[in-house]
Parts: C-alpha cells; sequence; structure tokens
C-alpha cells in the first residue's frame, strides 16, 4: 500500500484530517495500526456526533466547520431567519405578495398540493417569486428566476400549439 493509500485509509477510519494522518503514520513509520493507536491515545480520532466533535469547533465528519451551536441554538436561528427574511411575489412589476418565510413554509405544511398547485399557476400567470431580507439570497433567487423563466417558455409553447390548431 502506498503512503496516499494509508494516509486516506487512516483519515477515513479516524476521521481526522489528512495532514493528523500522515503525520502519525510519519510518527509510526507507516504503520496504519499503530498510527491509528497513536491518534486515539491522543484523543485525535472523532467519531460521528461525539462531544469532542460537537463542542470543539472542530470540522465534523463532512467537513464542515462547527461553531459549538447546540441544536436548540440552530433551531432558534433558524426561526429567526424565517421571519426576518420573506417571499415575494411581483406580477408586472407590482408587488402582490410579501410574507415572512416561515408563513410561506407553514402554508405549505398545512396544504401541500394546493400550495404547490397555487405555484404552479401563478408561474403561468406570469407572476415572479424572490426572497427579501437580511439574508443574501442569491442562489433562491436565481433559481426562482429560473423557474419563472421556465414557466414562460412552457406557456409560451402551449400558446403556439394551440393558436397551430
Amino acid at each position: 500500500m502506498e503512503m496516499f493509500e494509508k494516509v486516506d485509509a487512516l483519515r477515513e477510519r479516524a476521521n481526522v484530517s489528512y495532514e493528523e494522518a500522515k503525520n502519525a503514520l510519519d510518527r509510526t513509520g507507516g504503520d496504519v495500526l499503530e498510527a491509528m493507536i497513536l491518534l486515539e491515545r491522543e484523543g485525535k480520532t472523532r467519531s460521528f456526533g461525539t462531544e469532542s466533535s460537537v463542542s470543539s469547533g472542530t470540522d465534523n465528519a463532512a467537513g464542515n466547520k462547527n461553531d459549538g451551536k447546540t441544536f436548540g441554538d440552530k433551531l432558534k436561528s433558524l426561526f429567526h431567519k424565517s421571519t426576518v427574511n420573506y417571499v415575494v411575489i411581483d406580477r408586472k412589476d407590482e408587488r402582490i405578495l410579501k410574507i415572512p418565510v416561515l408563513a410561506m413554509v407553514l402554508a405549505f405544511c398545512i396544504a401541500l398540493p394546493a400550495a404547490v398547485i397555487a405555484i404552479v399557476v401563478s408561474l403561468f400567470l406570469d407572476c415572479r417569486y424572490s426572497f427579501e431580507g437580511q439574508d443574501e439570497m442569491k442562489a433562491a433567487n436565481d433559481v426562482c428566476a429560473k423557474a419563472s423563466d421556465i414557466a414562460g417558455q412552457v406557456k409560451e409553447k402551449v400558446v403556439t400549439e394551440y393558436n397551430a390548431l
């Protein structure tokens, strides 16, 4: 097994960075088992959901930086964001509706089929959806714009086909 394969295997099993895995292998002469034992002794191995990976602000299994927040803190933050950001519906440069994201989520939870139908129909009636508020939501707005454009193209094609009959 070449060094990269050893580092990769150790990194995967011990849930450590490439640097930590390589360092441990260097210190144990390339012995993967000894390197794993060394990392465990030093408390550097992290398993999914352990105290050290959640509370210390270390990289988690997905490679994302944990900020030490509890689930409750994250839920509160999500709730706050859903009340300070808004779903906006415009039609022909006229604002039809501006509601908090939370209200839209609740509408979906209460009446999913009706909400989906209303959104699809409104897209064909030239309504455009977007998001406004405290957070930068460029990606979400890009998706909304793309959905509006696609609905417009489908509408044009249906009208053209209908008129050709």
